[in-house]
């Protein structure tokens, strides 16, 4: 599951979480309506009636990690095209449109297969993109949203599932059932090529160009060799460059079937007659066969695995250790041990190593790549001028062994529980983030109670609990380290 939040917090507070959140948890689960539509399409509504208002939320089981090799990146693509609208929606002249995309689309296909395109084939690519734009309206899909009084249109692709979301009045409920349904069956690949160059912009603005980035992803190499967790969400730059509008419209075909998709709505909610209105549009999506999910399993980790990148910039050292995720049941245990670990300025790491040695800036921690597959616990640290990766990672093993040497006290146990509880508040208080937890777990588990089930988990970990995932998983063995380094060895 992902990352424990920690929350700096007053005594009083602490109190009353763990039951407030309990509560909370369990007016959700016995409120909560869950449906399957004729089509198999899952649908979860939540009322909460505070304002006019509702979050809806549309996830698709589909990320990076069903991806292949010269194809990688193709989900985040069409979560770009998403965007781009529908047969009716984004174009004034839709079959006249479609000629010349298809056309277009032949002279992309040869490019992207090696052939070298001639003069003539660049004139006439030019004058079927100028024509294409006298056709387009290329912000119309956002614009509708807007207009409407929509907010926080957005979504996200991430290695396990593709999620889209937005806030709406109330008395646009009908019209989201409408453009949702619309974008999933008729989507367009609009501007495909031109949108292709912002992705390839974007990967070389976060990977190419950011240090950290790039060790983040070379991590990723390093440590999986058959797991398509390997792969960057947004694609090698090799891939992204030849990957055309109909091989991206295959992968929607095959993805975005009904049974492949949750959607979950929170607010302002009325059940019974809400489902119908999702029956009339979602319920229109044609049947398809939901793809099998990627079955690589990764092999035992046998050694510690070292990668260094050079760049002139800060050093920086990020370390990743092997272990099971959800529902495994050491996961929870996992997720404990690092937010005591590691959580916040109060936790033993960060006092040791930031404020007392100050022989790192920072230092923090995140459960990656991805949340259906064994993951790894990251910890991510920067050195302070004058110390080196080095040293920090000595001081880091120090802790380390200190810390499996002896169970947490109960106090500090104590408190990493309430802290959880605190940010199981947090979400559920958040429409926004209730919604797409709601979708997550039905789309990534089949079961939207996941949250409930992984609160208690985590609640019933105990010192001992921690101290033994702490010396099974997190050993040399394991782990695999990676370092910015400054050109000419310095660090």
């Amino acid at each position: 599951m992902g990352t424990v939040l920690s929350i700096l917090l007053t005594p009083f507070i602490l109190c009353d979480a763990r039951a407030d959140a309990r509560e909370a948890l369990d007016q959700l689960n016995q409120n909560v309506r869950f449906y399957r539509l004729d089509n198999g399409l899952r649908v979860l509504l939540y009322r909460r009636g505070e304002a006019p208002v509702f979050f809806g939320s549309v996830i698709a089981r589909v990320g990076g990690v069903d991806e292949m090799p010269g194809y990688t990146g193709i989900s985040h693509m069409f979560e770009h095209m998403a965007f781009k609208g529908t047969t009716t929606v984004g174009t004034t002249d839709y079959p006249r449109e479609r000629r010349l995309l298809d056309q277009l689309e032949r002279y992309m296909q040869r490019e992207a297969a090696g052939e070298e395109l001639s003069p003539d084939d660049r004139k006439q690519i030019e004058a079927i993109n100028a024509e294409l734009e006298t056709l387009w309206h290329g912000v119309e899909y956002d614009q509708e949203i807007e207009r409407r009084g929509g907010l926080n249109n957005n979504a996200m692709t991430t290695k396990d599932a593709t999620k889209y979301y937005v806030a709406l009045p109330r008395n646009q409920f009908e019209f989201w059932c409408w453009i949702e349904a619309e974008r999933i069956m008729h989507p367009v690949m609009r501007q495909f090529y031109k949108e292709r160059d912002v992705v390839m912009e974007e990967r070389r603005m976060r990977f190419e160009n950011d240090p950290f980035g790039k060790l983040f992803e070379t991590v990723l190499g390093v440590v999986y060799h058959r797991h398509p967790y390997s792969y960057p969400v947004i694609g090698f730059e090799s891939d992204i460059r030849t990957l055309t509008a109909s091989q991206t419209e295959k992968f929607r075909e095959k993805y975005y079937v009904p049974g492949n998709i949750v959607i979950s709505v929170v607010g302002d909610v009325n059940a019974d007659r809400d489902i119908e209105t999702i029956k009339k549009y979602f319920g229109k999506i044609p049947t398809g066969p939901v793809p099998a999910a990627p079955h690589a399993v990764e092999a035992e980790q046998e050694g510690e695995r070292r990668v260094s990148i050079e760049h002139d910039s800060s050093p920086q050292l990020l370390i990743a250790y092997r272990k099971v995720q959800y529902p495994h049941p050491d996961s929870a245990a996992l997720s404990v041990m690092l937010e005591a670990m590691v959580g916040g300025r109060t936790s033993p790491f960060y006092k040791e190593i930031v404020q007392r040695r100050e022989i790192a800036t920072s230092i923090d921690y995140s459960e990656q790549p991805g949340e259906l597959y064994p993951n790894l616990a990251m910890f991510f640290a920067q050195p302070r001028h004058p110390h080196t990766n080095a040293e920090l990672l000595k001081i880091f093993d120090e802790e380390l062994d200190k810390f499996k040497s002896k169970p947490i006290d109960s106090a500090a146990l104590e408190i990493v529980r309430r802290r959880v509880a605190m940010s199981y508040l947090k979400s559920l208080r958040s429409s926004e983030s209730l919604a797409m937890d709601l979708a997550s777990n039905e789309a990534l588990y089949n079961d939207w109670r996941v949250s409930s089930k992984w609160f208690d988990q985590l609640m019933s970990v105990s010192a001992a609990d921690v101290q033994r995932v702490a010396k099974q998983y997190m050993v040399p063995k394991a782990r695999t380290i990676g370092t910015v380094d400054q050109p000419g060895g310095k660090s």
